[in-house]
């Protein structure tokens, strides 16, 4: 017979011994996270990178110990990746993680609920429900409203237009998950603006409509949905037959940060009887703080919302939520299992898989708790109004300076911008440089066809000064050219 005992030292256990095993090698997984660094990433080129990753055997026929392994990670991996808590880190909407989160993740693994099913995470079902629950309340539902966490915004708006999707097909008395499209389906369209984002268009395509189904509204000068041009589009699509079963606003825009005007789109959407989808996975987080909230004025009018807590609530990736203002609406959603979701359940047990796209899923709402209930909504509104604050300053920095161009007003933490007389290439030039050297991983965009440098602010530890020091260099080396 098998030793099994052999490999039980592969294995969490949380016995005295056990734990004191997992402790052990969280610490030298810590301690592989100190590396020597300077700048937001490493200069090493793709190359080098590639070569000192190809050098670690993936899978040898003997077992490396797992101090080496770890060693081995911090010298190739850690000391060489992108770190999000510098300061220079301001391309992407890639936050720096929170130590509740971090430390949570460690006990998330080592426990592995699986979130599909009440009978394999009872507690951590609960969990996430109590999670949804506030977060429908900070949105401001009703006690009707809840939720399910997704891997990520595109899951949560796919979630969403989906619910709206079956939503339309139940008004008319068709089943589309048991019977597909009906006919009407044809003259179906989703509406979003030109600044949403794919995937939209992604779920539109998925969902057996096609990407055509999806009407682009044109935006104004900040990014936002022109309601002028929404009516206009609506006008249109009368005359053409056609019926509009969602509108897709954003709170949020990736580029520009901008929040389109919610409470009209709202309007439209129940004068039209169609579902209403706020993608806020970049803005949902405003509805922590009592100054930036009335950003989001109408979202509480929604049937779905998509919040990302791996965006401004500082968390490790991947960790998202689709909340919607009835929770009866997920039925539209369910299908049965025999081995999973069988319908017969004692009374409170809730299986989650009848809410989500996915079946297993990890219980990522334990790392968000503990950071909400660590941090508190006073320091939590505080990092946000800071970071906004940081965006509304480099604005004013650029429109009273001479080296930059604002493209755009400042919404919520991203500022785009160019520099009078440079070109495309000068742009690219630049922020490929600053990327190579490890100096800062800046963004770049277009906006309206016109090419772009971004500031994305995610870290609540950069300072005034800072945004200054980020001017300054990208001014010098714009000038080299």
């Amino acid at each position: 017979m098998n030793n099994t005992s052999a490999w039980r030292e592969y294995f969490v256990a949380t016995d005295e011994q056990g734990l004191h095993v997992l402790a052990e090698a969280a610490s030298l997984a810590v301690r592989s996270l100190d590396q020597p660094h300077e700048g937001p990433r490493t200069s090493l080129a793709p190359s080098q990178l590639r070569a000192g990753v190809r050098a670690l055997e993936v899978c040898a026929r003997e077992g490396v110990a797992l101090a080496t392994v770890l060693e081995e990670l911090g010298t190739a991996v850690w000391a060489h990746g992108v770190r999000p808590l510098d300061v220079a880190c301001v391309a992407h909407l890639h936050p720096p993680s929170v130590v509740p989160a971090v430390v949570t993740e460690l006990t998330i693994a080592a426990s592995n609920q699986s979130m599909d099913s009440w009978d394999q995470a009872p507690v951590a079902t609960e969990v996430e429900l109590h999670l949804m629950e506030f977060l429908g309340r900070r949105l401001g539902f009703s006690d009707s409203a809840s939720g399910v966490m997704t891997s990520g915004g595109t899951a949560s708006n796919v979630l969403g237009l989906t619910l709206a999707r079956s939503w339309a097909a139940s008004t008319i008395g068709v089943d589309v998950l048991k019977t597909g499209l009906p006919e009407e389906a044809r003259r179906w369209r989703f509406l979003a603006s030109d600044q949403a984002h794919f995937s939209v268009q992604r779920a539109a395509g998925q969902l057996g409509l096609g990407r055509d189904a999806v009407v682009t509204v044109a935006s104004d000068e900040s990014g936002a949905m022109d309601i002028r041009a929404l009516d206009s589009a609506l006008s249109q699509l009368d005359a053409q037959g056609l019926v509009p079963i969602a509108f897709s606003a954003t709170a949020g825009t990736t580029d520009l940060g901008a929040i389109d005007p919610l409470a009209q789109i709202a309007e439209r959407a129940r004068h039209r009887g169609a579902w209403f989808h706020v993608d806020a996975a970049v803005a949902g987080a405003f509805v922590m703080s009592d100054v930036l909230r009335e950003r989001l004025a109408g979202v509480e009018l929604a049937d779905s919302v998509t919040v990302d807590f791996h965006k401004l609530w500082w968390q490790p990736f991947n960790a998202s939520a689709l909340v919607v203002r009835d929770v009866e609406r997920f039925d539209l959603l369910r299908v049965r299992s025999n081995y999973l979701d069988r319908g017969d359940e004692l009374e409170g047990m809730i299986n989650l898989v009848g809410r989500s796209l996915d079946t297993s899923r990890r219980f990522d709402a334990a790392k968000v708790v503990a950071s909400l209930r660590t941090i508190g909504q006073r320091d939590f509104a505080a990092m946000l109004e800071h970071l906004v604050g940081l965006n509304d300053y480099c604005a004013r920095r650029i429109t009273v300076g001479d080296d930059f161009e604002l493209l755009a007003p400042a919404s919520s933490v991203t500022c785009v911008f160019d520099a009078p007389g440079a070109s495309a290439d000068d742009l690219r030039r630049v922020q490929q440089e600053l990327l190579a050297e490890g100096a800062m991983v800046l963004g770049r965009t277009e906006i309206r066809g016109r090419a772009a440098l971004k500031f994305t602010f995610m870290n609540p530890l950069a300072t005034f000064e800072d945004v200054d020091e980020l001017l300054r260099v990208v001014a010098q080396r714009l000038h080299r050219r």
